[in-house]
Order: C-alpha cells, then sequence, then structure tokens
C-alpha cells in the first residue's frame, strides 16, 4: 500500500479544512482517490460522476504527467509520488485568463506549490515586467521568468551580443553575436515558452524615455551595469510608484534587495553614487559569470514572491553573496525619512542628468551608437607612428610604467573622463589595455563623445603574442 501526497485545488479546499495538501493511501492513482474520497466526505461528489468515472473538467497528474497518457485510474504507485487534482476555473478576478491543459502541465510542479496554486499561475500570465539590460543580471532573470509563465516581459537593452558576454548571458548564443541584444534575447524566450509575449525596446534607457517605457509594466527588474542607469531606474519607478528589483554583480561579489512603494529605495541606501573610478566595472574588473546566474536567478524569485504577493521578499534588506568565500549575509536599511526622492519632504520631483549626477560618462552602445573601429594587432600596427594617431594605454600608471606600446601615453581609465578635451587634438586614437576589454569600454566613451576611436581587439596579450613592438620602461 503505497502512501502518497495530494495537491487539492482552492475549489475542493473546502472538505479539507483548508488544507492544500494531504495524504491518502493505495496501490493506484483509483484506490488513492478512493481513500481520499473517504477521509474527506464531499469530496466524491466534486471528484466522480454518477458512473464512478473522474468528471470531465478534472485533471490529475502523477508528478508532471496526466494519468491519462499513463494507465488512467489503474496508475500504479509505489509511494513517495505527488498527484494533483487540477479541474478547470473560471472564477477569479475580471480577466484573469484560464489554464489550458498545456499550461496546466508547463507549470504543474509550480501550481502544487499552496503559494502559488491556479490563481498564482493566472496572475503570473497577466503580469507585466520590464527587464532593464538583457546582460549578465538580465539574462538569467530573463530566462526564468519566462520559464515560470510570466506573460508580458518587456526588454530594453541598446546593445549587442558581443563574443565576451557568452559566458554569464545564457540568453545569447555563438550565431547572436552582433545582433540587438533586445532581439536575441526574445528569440530565446520564444523558443523557450510560446505563453510569453516579449516587447523589445532596442534603445538606451535615459530621462527622455525612461518614465514612458516602465509606465506600462508592473514591476521592474534592473540588470544595469553602471551608476547612472541605477539611479534613472530607481527614480523612474519611486515616480511611477513601481516595485523595482535591483542586484549588482562585480567579480565574484554580488548584492540584491527590493524596492517596495513607500518603503524606501535605491538613495535610501546609497545616497549619493560612488566618485568616478573608484568602483571598476564588471569590464574593468571581470566578473565569474555562475555568480551573475545566481544574482539573476534571485532577482526572478524575489519578482515572482512580489506579484504573487508571497513570502518575505528582499524589501529593507541587502543580501550580500560571497562567491569566493562561498557565504551570504543579509543587512537590514532603512527608509530615510531625508531621502531627496521619497523621503517625507522631497526635494526631487522629476528625472535629472544622471551622467552629470553620478560625474561619469555612459556609453551609448549598439546598432545605433557611434563607431568604435575593433583594429587586429597587424591593422593597428600598421598605424604606428602615423602622424595624428595617439595611442592610449588606459591600464594603471603602475603597468605603463612598467613597459608599453612604443609612443603610447597614459590615460587610465578612471582619468579619461577628465581627459577628454586633451585627446580631441588627435585625428584618431588607438586605446589598449591588458586584454581589449577596459580599452573597449574607454573607445565607446570617446566615440560617443565625437572622437575618431579604435581599440586594440585582444589587447597586449595580443599584441605581443604577434611580437610587435615592445618598449621596456625603466
Amino acid at each position: 500500500m503505497a502512501r502518497v501526497s495530494v495537491y487539492v485545488p482552492t475549489p475542493y479546499r473546502k472538505h479539507t479544512s483548508g488544507e492544500a495538501t494531504v495524504s491518502a493511501e493505495g496501490a493506484t492513482v483509483g484506490e488513492v482517490l478512493a481513500d481520499l474520497c473517504t477521509r474527506q466526505p464531499g469530496l466524491e461528489d466534486e471528484l466522480f460522476d454518477g458512473e464512478g468515472q473522474l468528471v470531465g473538467y478534472l485533471n490529475v497528474y502523477v508528478g508532471e504527467t496526466e494519468i491519462r497518457n499513463l494507465s488512467g485510474l489503474e496508475t500504479e504507485l509505489s509511494g513517495g509520488e505527488e498527484l494533483a487534482l487540477i479541474p478547470a476555473m473560471a472564477g477569479g478576478s475580471q480577466g484573469m485568463r484560464l489554464l489550458t491543459a498545456s499550461q496546466v502541465e508547463r507549470y504543474s510542479r509550480q501550481i502544487i506549490l499552496p503559494e502559488l496554486g491556479m490563481p498564482g499561475q493566472r496572475k503570473l500570465l497577466a503580469a507585466k515586467v520590464l527587464v532593464v539590460g538583457a546582460g549578465g543580471l538580465g539574462a538569467p532573470a530573463i530566462m526564468y521568468l519566462a520559464a515560470a509563465g510570466v506573460g508580458t516581459i518587456g526588454i530594453v537593452d541598446g546593445d549587442v551580443v558581443d563574443r565576451s558576454n557568452l559566458h554569464r548571458q545564457p540568453v545569447h548564443q555563438e550565431q547572436d553575436v552582433g545582433q540587438a541584444k533586445a532581439e536575441s534575447a526574445k528569440r530565446f524566450v520564444t523558443s523557450l515558452n510560446p505563453d510569453v509575449t516579449v516587447v523589445t525596446h532596442p534603445v538606451v534607457l535615459d530621462r527622455t524615455n525612461a518614465l514612458e517605457l516602465i509606465s506600462a509594466y508592473d514591476l521592474v527588474v534592473n540588470g544595469s551595469d553602471n551608476f547612472p542607469t541605477r539611479y534613472l531606474v530607481n527614480d523612474a519607478c519611486v515616480l511611477l510608484k513601481k516595485p523595482l528589483v535591483d542586484a549588482s554583480i562585480l567579480r565574484f561579489e554580488g548584492q540584491a534587495t527590493v524596492f517596495l512603494p513607500g518603503q524606501g529605495c535605491y538613495r535610501c541606501l546609497f545616497p549619493t553614487p560612488p566618485e568616478p573610478g573608484t568602483v571598476p566595472s564588471c569590464a574593468e574588473a571581470g566578473v565569474i559569470g555562475a555568480l551573475a546566474g545566481q544574482m539573476g536567478s534571485i532577482q526572478a524569485l524575489e519578482a515572482i514572491k512580489v506579484l504573487l504577493g508571497v513570502g518575505e521578499t528582499l524589501a529593507n534588506r541587502l543580501l550580500v553573496v560571497d562567491a569566493l568565500l562561498g557565504h551570504s549575509r543579509t543587512f537590514r536599511w532603512q527608509r530615510r525619512a531625508d531621502c531627496a526622492l521619497c523621503g517625507d519632504h522631497p526635494t526631487q520631483t522629476d528625472l535629472i542628468d544622471y551622467v552629470a549626477f553620478c560625474g561619469s560618462v555612459m556609453p551609448r552602445r549598439g546598432v545605433d551608437a557611434p563607431g568604435a573601429e575593433e583594429l587586429s594587432p597587424d591593422q593597428a600596427q600598421a598605424r604606428l607612428g602615423s602622424p595624428g594617431v595617439w595611442w592610449v594605454d588606459v591600464r594603471p600608471k603602475a603597468a605603463y610604467a612598467a613597459g608599453t606600446i612604443p609612443g603610447a601615453v597614459s590615460v587610465p581609465i578612471d582619468e579619461l573622463s577628465s581627459r577628454l578635451e586633451e585627446l580631441r587634438q588627435a585625428d584618431q586614437v588607438v586605446f589598449f589595455c591588458e586584454i581589449g576589454q577596459k580599452s573597449q569600454v574607454a573607445a565607446l566613451i570617446a566615440a560617443d563623445s565625437g572622437i575618431a576611436a579604435s581599440n586594440l581587439k585582444g589587447g597586449l596579450l595580443a599584441w605581443q603574442d604577434a611580437r610587435l613592438a615592445w618598449q621596456e620602461k625603466a
């Protein structure tokens, strides 16, 4: 005699004293249901017709498989299985769509969660979530929001897929390199879950479009990789009273929190941004891909909890993950009464100039961004010594002092914003660093400000591997 767990949906819980999960015994599905009806008087009339057959509007699942695809009521059980009773339902809020048989099968493992059930799944299918950035955080968040059945996912990203993205952004594939990230992510979601409507916004989010874009969604997941966008998204969500799920990553460390309307915002946690250059970007300092997946998945989970109104979210708590040491800590933070944006007497009532506020340049990337030419070592070497061509080493001064390409000048990337006017004197600037990542960012920043900029692809490692000119420094 097998003992199994049976999920009881909301319409039948009047027979189980409100319990969502009960136990029953039997060697087959039919015997388990008979035992269940004996234990829960009144349930038999809900499950069976006058001829002892299951009513036509009820599906019974063993795990993820409906019993019609097994042996029906004669399906044998060994013990420990999960049965789920899934009837058709038409109640609930007006406008909430019913689930098809295919949807019930797809989401069966989360539908049986008491905190979710059929009503919760319908909530997810009716929800609209905007993901800012289809990168290291946004990619896994998009993936798990789509898998969970969030009905509408907006993706705002003005960048294109680079091969260096692929180790941490699983919605993009090799064949997507050079394509718009928003469209690449849409293709992934469409192949994963046809239930989900994807709305692409292949633009850079700024103060001219943020309020309009965000207003169309129920919740925002922030996967941006720079401080101007981070403050912009926060401020827009506060002004629109939208919940915001925020996270950030660097090297082996990640942070995540949730901002709910009226309960504080990013400015309560970090009132002012760090000085330019004091906190490196992932392009400058690196990041481990699995950590991006972990933090993006946490964002998806927090978004689902907020949408469903279940559990305890990370609202007013900052989760800090140290992946290298293998531990995490949670710190409490409070809404600030003196917050300029969400405090008792706010002084900021509209979006501002976030580049000026953060004191940093935010490069425009993507198909519509100013060009930053990528040069192979041989192509770059052909321009060495050419009049009007400046070579700029964006590594730290100590690295430059140890050796560099002949004739190069030192402009560490944290000084770039303040030295752009100096670089305008050149006809062309070739940026380089150790592996070509920091210099790629530098070239984009320079190109965005109107400078004819190029990047040495592969950086000094590729240059030295090609045995090209090198200048040792004292």
